[in-house]
């Protein structure tokens, strides 16, 4: 049996709405560059690969500029969430070392089903931004401008954690 590398594959428009939270109109190029570079950064700090996966625009493209983050694009006929689940499927028996970052119940259940770890968008976004909190009252929707607190980390984003690292329940902060 061949040895594969851990992997993340995140499905791309999904973790930008829940990272940006775009407005109606607003270009997505911009958005794109902001999480591919935060994936970058997320790749170098846990040393795994990490594939982002966009809906294309009718031409699959399958590239890798930065040889930091792996970009695929889809062709038009099949879907990210396709892609993904096609993507875990084909790994077969391998695919516990994949873990899938989708706000899309069925490609997480699908994935699980073929033995991949399963991570929402918004969970996925407090580790990519350790501030992120759904409503801030910063006015930023999404982020929560303070570095640092006393207070306790969210129970979600300590599950998150624990599930991207595994770890002893008994460490578990309470």
């Amino acid at each position: 049996m061949q040895y594969r590398q851990k992997e993340t594959v995140v499905d791309g428009y999904n973790l930008i709405h829940s990272l940006f939270r775009p407005s109606k109109g607003e270009p997505f190029e911009p958005l794109r560059r902001r999480l591919e570079s935060l994936l970058a950064g997320y790749r170098r700090a846990q040393k795994t690969p990490v594939t982002v996966v966009y809906d294309g625009d009718g031409r699959y493209r399958d590239q890798d500029e930065t040889g930091e983050v792996h970009v695929v694009y889809t062709a038009r006929r099949k879907s990210a969430d396709r892609w993904i689940i096609d993507y875990a499927k084909s790994l077969n028996t391998t695919s516990k070392i994949l873990t899938i970052v989708s706000s899309d119940n069925e490609v997480r259940r699908y994935s699980a089903a073929f033995g991949a770890k399963c991570m929402s968008s918004a969970d996925f976004a407090a580790i990519l931004l350790p501030g992120f909190i759904d409503s801030a009252p910063s006015g930023e929707p999404g982020l929560n401008r303070r570095k640092f607190s006393a207070n306790p980390l969210p129970e979600r984003e300590v599950d998150g954690w624990m599930q991207l690292f595994g770890g002893n329940e008994a460490c578990r902060r309470r």
